[in-house]
C-alpha cells in the first residue's frame, strides 16, 4: 500500500479531557491505506475509544492541522477539519451514512426493532441501494455468520455474542468503505470472541478495518494489522496525563516520502 491509496489522513490532531489533572490524547499523523487492516492498541483509558469517535465523525477534535477523508482513492478529499471549524457538519451525516460502518463493544442494537430491521437499517438510510441488493447481501452475511434464525428476533431474546454477530452484519450491510470496530469481543468469551473476529475479518476483506483492542498478541499478531500503540505518560507534577500515538516501525510519512507524487497526500489547508 502506498499514500496513494489512502482514504483518511489526519495529522497534529489534539483532544483533551477534564477530570482530575487532565487527559491530552496526541496524535502526530495515522494514515489509512483502502482495504488496510489497523488495530489501536493501548490500556484501558489511553483514547482509544476516543479516536475511533473522531473517525466515525461523533467526537470533534480540539484542534487539528490536517483531517481528510475520501471513500475510495479515486474520489476527491473531504476537509473534515475545515468542516467542523466553520460549524458545516452536513457532510459529516452523509459520509456515515454512505461510507462509514461503526461496531460497538457492546453491538449497539435497537431493542425495539427486530434483528433484521436492525441490520438493514443503515441500508435503507444510504438511500442509494436498491431493495433486491439490501435482500441479497443481508443474506450473505447471515450465512456467513449464521445468524439466519435470529431475523425476527429482538436484540433482548438472543445472547451477547449472537447480539455482536448481529451488530457486525449492521456495521457491513451497506459497504461502507471504512469499518471501525470498538473492542468487538471485549464482552465475549474466548471462544466465541475468537470465531467472531475471524468472521469480521473474512467479511471486512474489501474495505478498511481499524480496530480498537486489548488482545494484541492473541487476536492481532497473525492477521496481517498495522499496529498503532497508545502510550501514556504523566509528566511533570499537576500536567495533564498525555496518550500519544506510535506507528508501526515500519509506517511512512506521506510529508517526508519523497518517492511520493504530490497528489499522494491531501492538499495543505
Amino acid at each position: 500500500m502506498t499514500a496513494n491509496d489512502a482514504i483518511m489522513y489526519f495529522r497534529n490532531v489534539n483532544k483533551t479531557r477534564p477530570g482530575g489533572t487532565g487527559y491530552r490524547l496526541v496524535i502526530d499523523e495515522i494514515l489509512i491505506n483502502s482495504r488496510e487492516h489497523i488495530a489501536l492498541i493501548g490500556d484501558s483509558g489511553s483514547g482509544k475509544s476516543t479516536i475511533l469517535d473522531m473517525m466515525a465523525l461523533v467526537l470533534k477534535p480540539d484542534s487539528a492541522e490536517e483531517f481528510f477523508f475520501r471513500p475510495n482513492p479515486q474520489a476527491n478529499w473531504d476537509n473534515l477539519w475545515r468542516n467542523w471549524a466553520t460549524g458545516r457538519h452536513g457532510r459529516f451525516e452523509k459520509i456515515r451514512r454512505t461510507d462509514l460502518g461503526y461496531l460497538l463493544q457492546t453491538g449497539g442494537l435497537l431493542p425495539f426493532i427486530t434483528v433484521s430491521d436492525n441490520i438493514t437499517l443503515p441500508a435503507f438510510l444510504k438511500g442509494s441501494v436498491s431493495v433486491a441488493e439490501i435482500v441479497d447481501y443481508l443474506a450473505f452475511l447471515v450465512t456467513e455468520l449464521k445468524i439466519e434464525h435470529l431475523l425476527k428476533k429482538y436484540p433482548t431474546q438472543i445472547s451477547v455474542g449472537e447480539r455482536q454477530r448481529c451488530a457486525v452484519a449492521r456495521a457491513l450491510i451497506h459497504k461502507p468503505s471504512l469499518v471501525l470496530a470498538d473492542e468487538p469481543t471485549a464482552s465475549l468469551d474466548p471462544p466465541t470472541a475468537d470465531k467472531v473476529f475471524e468472521l469480521l475479518l473474512k467479511l471486512c476483506d474489501d474495505c478498511a478495518l481499524v480496530v480498537s483492542t486489548h488482545e494484541h498478541q492473541r487476536v492481532v499478531g497473525k492477521s496481517g494489522f498495522r499496529v498503532f500503540r497508545l502510550e501514556c505518560s504523566s509528566g511533570q507534577p499537576g500536567e495533564p496525563i498525555t496518550s500519544r500515538v506510535i506507528p508501526p516501525d515500519d509506517y511512512v510519512s506521506p510529508l517526508v516520502a519523497s518517492s511520493q507524487e504530490p497528489a499522494a497526500r491531501p492538499p495543505a489547508g
